[in-house]
């Protein structure tokens, strides 16, 4: 490290600021690297160096002096408790000695470049050391320079140079776009002693911007900077959709990209040979590179070709195909054809085909959309399962269907008791007993008394039907609607038939229904006594009215008829109406209550679950 630096007493202000400036200067440049070694001192050339002894020591009690090479002559020296005399090069404020040796030159020139001698004296011993000063200028601003003047092309040679003039450069750096260029790679020749760098051959990733840098012992400066652009053919042109999976057509949308190496490219797009037609669903963006289809159809099927140029080539992407998913899910199917029936396993509409398998018993088939498979009818065996299953982009799609005539488990055909006015439903729910899955069916409902009659929905039955499922419903039943009906299901491999009853209940009165003889003697009796009193007013108000006249024979009978009177209550709106009276064993009338109003066949619906969709 630099010694510390004792300085005498001065009185002029101005020489200590010039020390201390010095002093800063000279740190600085140890710290760049400048001043690597003390034992060789470099110094800019208008500025200060400091000369000082790294091989002997030197005290405060130590005389000290220095010479020039090649001259006996002292040009500064310092006694102990005296000071400095200057003398030849240091006279005139032009230098300083301090009392550790050290000796600053001020205002330095190309002639001070020399090697300096210091004495020392203490106790009659004498030493000595020589200290080297180089003095240099301060660098100017180099310029660089390029081999070619039109612009490089990848794969091509070129050179750039770094110019300095007649300076003395010691070190020259050059820089990409702010980063050292690294002379270690392999298409690069270049080092820190040589203003060339080689690019044999240059590559695209050397596009940038270039500065060359020189350094001295006591500076260093940049150039302006160079804008190398590297010009790239046209090459490897593909085309990459966004969809990670095959669309659906009428639905999805997709961007198709195309992508290539090269500089300042333009994009064209074809689509079955031709220039891309005007199409609301097609849009272009990022500068023509990316084609939008929203939404596909199948009409996009391909080829989609993309075109890539620029001033040096063109080239093409090879044709790409749009890739759908089939229609809807993979079926199971079978079909009567004379006296064979044929199976299907069918995943048809895809882009490419799905590839379709089918197992059924040994048989293992597979083609492309669907398989088909005829077997006779007497060599058919039911309740076997027919499994298929569709591959198509990494989609898998299987169903397995029993092959055999529609089936009701657990199925009990007992008679069902229904209260006359009310409602009833019969629901047919078709499944097998094993976890396949059986044919959809086709439903039909009849009423077999008192001949069969087929039903549809109307005034006294709704049927509601899906593939696996059927319901009958009965509305206000009645003895004309009571007896056996039959749903009949069938599918492609045979029918079945399901039996229903249905009575209408026998009405019991309680005795909350049956009025006593005493209570209908009562009614009687009362209304008699009701009907008399009615008479005798009737019969004095006539008489009031015709006092000295005949009294009317006609009008004195005519209230006095023997038909019962009943009392009933309010017929509700719906209701089938009263029954009739029955004979009481006493004589007497009983008038039945009529039936409360019928419940909402359809509210009403609660034995059971009724799904109307394929399990």
């Amino acid at each position: 490290m630099i010694p510390c630096l004792l300085s005498h007493r001065r009185t002029h202000t101005s020489r200590t600021l010039n020390t201390m400036n010095t002093k800063i200067f000279q740190w600085a440049l140890v710290i760049s690297g400048a001043l690597s070694s003390f034992a060789q001192i470099s110094a800019p050339i208008g500025g200060s160096g400091y000369l000082y002894a790294t091989g002997i020591s030197i005290t405060p009690l130590h005389q000290k002096a220095w010479t020039m090479d090649g001259s006996s002559i002292v040009i500064a020296d310092l006694k102990p408790d005296s000071n400095p005399v200057y003398l030849g090069r240091c006279l005139g404020n032009k230098c300083e000695l301090f009392e550790n040796g050290t000796l600053r030159i001020d205002q330095l020139i190309n002639t001070d470049n020399k090697t300096y001698t210091v004495t020392t004296r203490l106790g009659g011993v004498t030493s000595t050391e020589r200290v080297p000063l180089n003095v240099y200028n301060l660098l100017t601003s180099p310029t660089i320079s390029v081999s070619s003047s039109i612009r490089p092309v990848n794969g091509t040679t070129l050179r750039l140079t770094c110019n300095s003039g007649v300076q003395t450069v010691h070190k020259v750096y050059f820089y990409q776009n702010g980063q050292v260029v690294n002379c270690n790679l392999p298409h690069l020749s270049c080092n820190d002693s040589s203003p060339i760098l080689n690019f044999n051959p240059i590559l695209d990733i050397d596009t940038g911007y270039y500065t060359c840098v020189i350094q001295n012992p006591v500076s260093q400066n940049s150039s302006t900077a160079l804008f190398v652009n590297v010009a790239v053919n046209v090459s490897e042109v593909t085309i990459s959709n966004n969809a990670t999976r095959p669309n659906t057509v009428d639905k999805d949308s997709v961007a198709l990209k195309c992508s290539s190496y090269g500089t300042d490219v333009s994009y064209k797009w074809t689509f079955m040979g031709s220039p891309l037609p005007p199409n609301p669903r097609y849009h272009l963006t990022n500068n023509g590179s990316t084609l939008i289809i929203s939404p596909v159809t199948r009409n996009e099927q391909g080829p989609f070709v993309c075109e890539v140029g620029n001033y040096l080539n063109n080239d093409i992407s090879n044709p790409y195909y749009l890739t759908w998913l089939p229609n809807g899910q993979i079926t199971c199917d079978a079909q009567g054809s004379g006296r064979n029936i044929q199976l299907y396993c069918s995943w048809p509409g895809g882009y490419p085909p799905a590839q379709v398998h089918m197992t059924y018993q040994t048989e293992n088939l597979t083609e492309l959309d669907g398989v088909r498979l005829e077997i006779p009818f007497d060599q058919f065996p039911l309740g076997s399962p027919l499994s298929c299953t569709g591959t198509h982009q990494g989609s898998n799609e299987t169903c397995t269907v029993l092959i055999d005539n529609p089936q009701y488990p657990g199925f009990n055909a007992s008679t069902r008791f229904v209260k006359k006015g009310n409602s009833v439903f019969f629901p047919v729910t078709l499944s097998s007993a094993k976890t396949a899955q059986i044919f959809p069916s086709k439903f039909s409902w009849f009423q077999m008394e008192p001949t069969q009659t087929e039903l549809s929905t109307g005034e006294n039955f709704s049927i509601v039907s899906s593939d696996y499922s059927s319901v009958l419903i009965i509305h206000y039943i009645s003895e004309e609607l009571a007896g056996r009906y039959m749903c009949k299901a069938g599918n492609a491999i045979g029918n079945n038939s399901f039996i229903f009853n249905v009575e209408v209940e026998k009405e019991v009165l309680t005795d909350d229904d049956i009025l006593s003889v005493g209570a209908i003697a009562g009614i009687v009796i009362g209304s008699l006594a009701v009907l008399a009193v009615i008479v005798l007013i009737v019969v004095h108000v006539t008489c009031s009215n015709n006092k000295g006249s005949t009294p009317n024979t006609e009008s004195s009978t005519g209230n006095t008829s023997s038909e019962p009177i009943s009392v009933q209550g309010t017929q509700p709106a719906n209701s089938p109406g009263p029954k009739p009276a029955e004979e009481d064993p006493t004589g007497g009338n009983i008038y039945e209550q009529p039936d409360p109003q019928p419940v909402d066949p359809v509210q009403s619906m609660n034995p059971q679950t009724v799904s109307f969709s394929p399990y």
